[in-house]
């Protein structure tokens, strides 16, 4: 958006990537500008988003906000920031939807916008809450009952592990197409559906992607690191505990995570051996692949390469996601549990193993601060080059963090939905 606005005549003051909102305040006061953008690629950067919202209206501020990127959504808009923030909250799409919107509120067009935007975030905040009669009687499922029965398997060993400069091009077998081409790119329709119709766009973008790509095992652009334990764990109610070795009495970490209060009444704590009943494990990780990226990128934009930054962006943010995937699947098969012979990269990408991985900010463990206590116990800013900003987002931007389970019964879930995701 930044390129787009800039070359139709706006000014842009631009504060980076992982911006405090007390930074971003600092800067609304400094250079008093006539709106605010944010811009989130990943999960938690939406949720940072919300925070960002609620201190900008402790603030004072009311300016126009534009908020897009790969991890919003409208109804996200309407239901989490536009409550959050007293100034108008527009959700962009795409640039060329920011740009338009710019257009529409700096001009005669301003109340009809936003009288069309209030509506539709009152359609989409009441859409929920209006999805059963008021007073219906809500027909609860069966809490699941999670077995433990069975002994847990046993990982190869419980100590610290450190990958430095992993191939990036076993990465690259790992990203999925629909997430950098259709999420980050803008190509509608699928990848493969837009190059079996010979579509010349597709054919381009992907001819384009396919060369940066070249460019970045030959320059080596990407350097991929990852940090990786496994732990003893037992879990207590919905605590989780973690352990240096199956006898030790001192827990290193204890995490308190949310459970459902309807339908399965699931908590990830479910998916650990009761404590007193043997220790079970668990395992967390750190990759990236985002070191030197974004400065790399500002150069090309600067150039006047704006797809090629872009792309490059979008390439280390997947890869990172591909390289979770990729070592979570190690995880697997040095845990025992390993996937079934012949298992394409599609069925990895839809859940289709044993286990769940599952990161801080997510449904089922929202609380970002626990990264806090992940970090600690990897250190992966001595062993990776990966730091916690203040909002417990992580630093440089393409990287990945996970917890991980290994019983057959775990899967993704909400807390507080009803229904359980059919996807692992």
């Amino acid at each position: 958006m930044h390129i787009i606005l800039k070359n139709n005549g706006y000014q842009i003051v631009d504060l980076g990537i992982k911006v405090a909102p007390e930074r971003l305040l600092e800067a609304v006061r400094e250079h008093q500008p006539d709106a605010i953008g944010l811009s989130g690629l990943l999960v938690k950067s939406a949720q940072m988003m919300v925070v960002t919202a609620e201190d900008l209206t402790a603030a004072g501020v009311r300016l126009p906000m534009l908020v897009g990127g790969a991890a919003l959504s409208p109804r996200f808009t309407a239901k989490r920031i536009s409550t959050a923030y007293d100034g108008p909250a527009f959700y962009a799409k795409d640039a060329m939807t920011g740009l338009a919107l710019c257009n529409d509120y700096f001009s005669e067009k301003r109340d009809i916008l936003l009288a069309k935007t209030r509506e539709t975030q009152e359609f989409l905040r009441a859409e929920t809450a209006s999805a059963a009669p008021a007073g219906a009687a809500v027909k609860e499922a069966p809490r699941l009952r999670v077995e433990h029965e069975t002994a847990p398997p046993t990982p190869p060993d419980l100590k610290l592990h450190a990958l430095c400069d992993f191939a990036i091009d076993e990465i690259f077998g790992y990203i999925n197409p629909i997430m950098l081409y259709g999420k980050h790119l803008g190509l509608r329709g699928g990848l493969e559906e837009n190059l079996r119709q010979k579509n010349p766009k597709a054919i381009e973008l992907h001819r384009r992607v396919l060369a940066l790509q070249d460019e970045i095992l030959e320059k080596k652009l990407i350097t991929a690191k990852a940090v990786y334990k496994f732990f003893a764990a037992d879990a207590e109610g919905d605590r989780m505990n973690l352990y240096e070795s199956p006898k030790s009495a001192q827990a290193l970490a204890r995490f308190d995570f949310p459970r459902q209060s309807v339908g399965e009444r699931l908590c990830l704590s479910d998916f650990v051996r009761p404590a007193g009943a043997g220790r079970d494990f668990a395992a967390m990780f750190v990759v990236t692949c985002g070191s030197g990226i974004r400065e790399l990128s500002d150069r090309y934009r600067d150039a006047g390469e704006y797809l090629k930054s872009h792309a490059l962006q979008s390439i280390a943010i997947e890869a990172a996601e591909g390289f979770a995937e990729l070592l979570h699947e190690r995880l697997r098969r040095m845990w025992g549990i390993g996937d079934p012979a012949g298992m394409t990269v599609r069925e990895r990408f839809q859940g289709k193993y044993r286990g769940l991985r599952v990161s801080f900010g997510y449904p089922a463990c929202p609380n970002l601060e626990d990264q806090t206590k992940l970090f600690a116990l990897l250190e992966p800013e001595k062993h990776a080059g990966v730091r916690l900003t203040e909002g417990f987002m992580m630093e440089p931007e393409a990287s990945v963090s996970a917890l991980v389970f290994h019983h057959p019964q775990a899967r993704y879930f909400s807390v507080g939905q009803a229904s359980v995701a059919a996807a692992k």
